[in-house]
């Protein structure tokens, strides 16, 4: 079994964005690919400027919310994305590929794949915000699930 603790180890937060805790109650860690997706969640939601101390981390995309479905408007989303993406040391950024699914005023979401570093299995997940939910990320068909006993957030990383 290879691991993959380069891509990070961090606190795993639920679906609420609450520090998620085992049974026993300990803090419940997000260790190689779960770290890595939960930091691009966090990265995808939050427009920069928001975090004081790192004011260029983050992605665009929640500024357009609202905008309607245009060539332009779809350009600069997958842009937004791809630059945030490519922002993150340890996704390898030729891998990357950036879909939009839906581009309602008020709903935005994407297919989005890309390799982690020194990986040779691609992630790949549906990421996207709305009025009705800040951001989540689901699974694609056919990706790999975690192992048994390993307790994930509902609405994040699958």
């Amino acid at each position: 079994m290879t691991t993959e603790r380069h891509l990070g180890t961090d606190i795993l937060f639920d679906e609420e964005g609450d520090l998620a805790v085992s049974r026993t109650g300990d803090l419940v860690l997000a260790v190689g690919r779960d770290c890595l997706l939960q930091d691009i969640r966090d990265r995808l939601g939050t427009l920069p400027g928001d975090l004081y101390a790192h004011p260029d981390w983050g992605c665009g995309i929640g500024r357009l919310l609202g905008a309607p479905d245009t060539p332009l408007n779809r350009a600069l989303a997958v842009r937004y994305i791809r630059h945030a993406l490519e922002s993150e040391p340890r996704v390898e950024d030729n891998t990357i590929t950036i879909t939009p699914l839906i581009f309602a005023p008020e709903e935005k979401r994407f297919a989005i794949r890309f390799t982690p570093v020194g990986g040779a299995i691609p992630e790949s997940f549906v990421w996207g915000f709305g009025l009705s939910d800040l951001s989540s990320l689901t699974p694609e068909a056919g990706s790999r699930r975690p192992e048994p006993g390993y307790r994930r957030p509902a609405s994040g990383i699958r």
